[in-house]
């Protein structure tokens, strides 16, 4: 039985660390340059920023933590965010610029 007053433990704290989140990071971009193919870097991304994805799972402990620690672990959540979520959307971007430079 849970009381107020009782610390939550979250179950995947690790997650939160300034390592495994950049650990994160350099998987992703390691993954992202990998794919060649448009529909190849779709699936990267959704492992990358899909629900099960690192990212997501560490903002999902956020809240588990005390308010003290909440400030600090999501300013580190936040930052890897768009450091993910960056690479895929220049590739489409640069993918498409250059699909329209073809056809003329």
């Amino acid at each position: 039985m849970s009381y107020r007053s009782d610390p939550y433990d979250p179950k995947q704290a690790a997650l939160l660390d300034q390592s495994a989140l950049d650990d994160a990071v350099t998987a992703a971009e390691k993954a992202f340059a990998a794919a060649t193919e448009v529909d190849a870097l779709a699936a990267v991304r959704h492992q990358h920023l899909g629900d099960r994805a690192a990212v997501s799972l560490a903002r999902r402990e956020i809240g588990a933590l005390p308010p003290a620690a909440k400030a600090d672990a999501g300013k580190r959540v936040n930052a890897a965010t768009p450091a993910i979520n960056s690479p895929p959307a220049q590739r489409l971007t640069e993918d498409r610029l250059q699909a329209l430079h073809s056809l003329r």
